[in-house]
């Protein structure tokens, strides 16, 4: 016998994407922070970036956050080895 949910699935779907936003939102500003220090010029608030810019920056936020297991490929992924 199945246990009784009381959430609905869109109220699960809800809280699902609520996470996902506040994690890509968190990432974002964090990254944003650092970019004075680089003397670059100031990124634009979260709240202002199109949603396909946003949608980019939840999905850097799944998985387990090295590139080795994502399996990304680039300058940055082929470290010395030796």
């Amino acid at each position: 016998m199945r246990a009784f949910c009381p959430l609905s699935s869109k109220v699960l779907e809800g809280y699902v994407r609520s996470n996902r936003d506040d994690a890509a939102k968190a990432l974002y500003e964090e990254r944003r922070k650092l970019l004075a220090g680089l003397m670059m010029s100031e990124a634009e608030p979260w709240d202002d970036l199109p949603e396909d810019v946003k949608e980019r920056w939840r999905g850097k936020t799944e998985g387990s956050g090295t590139s080795e297991n994502r399996g990304d490929s680039g300058p940055w992924s082929q470290g010395r080895r030796g």
